[in-house]
């Protein structure tokens, strides 16, 4: 039996309901995937960044945002830290911790787990005083980067300043890229946080796009051993600095891995040479290669550099119980 024709006018109209339904089905599920993404996951409103001339790009003051369910609390001076009290408080011990990403501890590391803030709760019980931790960091900085915020800042008449510094910061030159041009230094909010998922998270790894963490990657040096040496002469600037201030100088250094999460033995010459300056200049030096080697790589880092929440605690933990901090505390 032949089926009944259906005229070519409702045929028609069946396409344009379909169609209707689909469009429509399309535009609430990415309402629904936006508001899902900016309110749960915090997408839509990245850490922004500016430019600075003195030490490249820094967090843009006052910025308190959360994203993946991680708080994320920029200071009035671009720092990772609470509010610096001002004028300093009496007889309160102030350490300044500057660094790249692996202070920084990441946006996706909760505030509250990050070494600074530990340090911040549980120093002034173990020290008997009050104790100010301020922590100036941004992902790909470089030790010049570094001095180039302590030269334009001051050093916030901290007692203590640690510069926290990993292997390839050893032979890392300033970092210079500016903030706007590269994905991962955003100085506005995106249109939406679907446009930024793209962006920030697709878009890199299918087109592999530079980002601006140079520090998660080797970088390329003709010449290490004078790039280390480059590194030292900015170190020592920095010294004379705290020096001139009052303050003293300290390092903590933490190593980058392999894939097996082991010190990689080509790097070994690298620390030598950091360690032989710090002696020979009278900077303390605080090595976690063996304190992060008595656990499994993977539950202290995320990648070969970065510290995760647990890396982040042993670096902490470390601090604690440094014998430079007890001593200089009570100095």
């Amino acid at each position: 039996m032949d089926e009944p024709l259906v005229p070519d006018g409702a045929r028609s109209h069946r396409r344009r309901r379909w169609l209707m339904r689909f469009i429509l089905a399309s535009l609430v599920f990415l309402v629904a995937a936006e508001m899902v993404l900016r309110t749960v996951f915090g997408l839509g409103h990245p850490l922004l960044y500016q430019f600075d001339a003195d030490c490249g790009y820094l967090p843009k003051p006052n910025q308190h945002l959360s994203r993946f369910f991680c708080a994320n609390d920029i200071n009035q001076f671009g720092m990772r830290s609470p509010a610096v009290q001002s004028p300093k408080p009496k007889d309160e011990f102030r350490v300044f911790f500057v660094g790249d990403s692996v202070l920084f501890g990441m946006t996706h590391v909760d505030q509250s787990k990050i070494c600074t803030s530990i340090l911040q709760r549980e120093l002034p019980q173990q020290l008997h005083r009050p104790v100010e931790v301020l922590n100036a960091s941004a992902g790909g900085w470089a030790v010049p980067n570094e001095v180039g915020y302590l030269h334009s800042r001051g050093i916030f008449h901290a007692d203590l300043v640690v510069f926290v510094l990993n292997t390839y910061d050893l032979v890392q030159p300033f970092n210079d890229l500016i903030p706007g041009e590269v994905v991962e230094l955003p100085t506005r909010n995106p249109p939406t946080a679907i446009g930024e998922v793209w962006s920030r998270y697709i878009k890199p790894r299918l087109f592999h796009v530079a980002t601006a963490d140079r520090g998660s990657s080797e970088p390329v040096v003709p010449d290490q051993k004078a790039a280390v040496a480059s590194t030292l002469q900015w170190l020592e600037k920095a010294r004379q600095q705290c020096k001139a201030s009052g303050a003293r100088l300290a390092i903590i250094y933490t190593p980058v891995v392999g894939s097996d999460f082991h010190p990689l033995p080509a790097l070994l010459p690298l620390r030598k040479q950091l360690g032989d300056w710090a002696q020979g200049a009278n900077v303390a030096l605080l090595d976690l290669s063996e304190e992060d080697a008595k656990y499994p790589g993977k539950e202290v880092f995320f990648d070969i550099v970065h510290l995760n929440p647990m890396g982040q605690e042993i670096m902490a933990r470390s601090v604690e119980q440094w014998s430079l901090l007890k001593a200089y505390a009570k100095s």
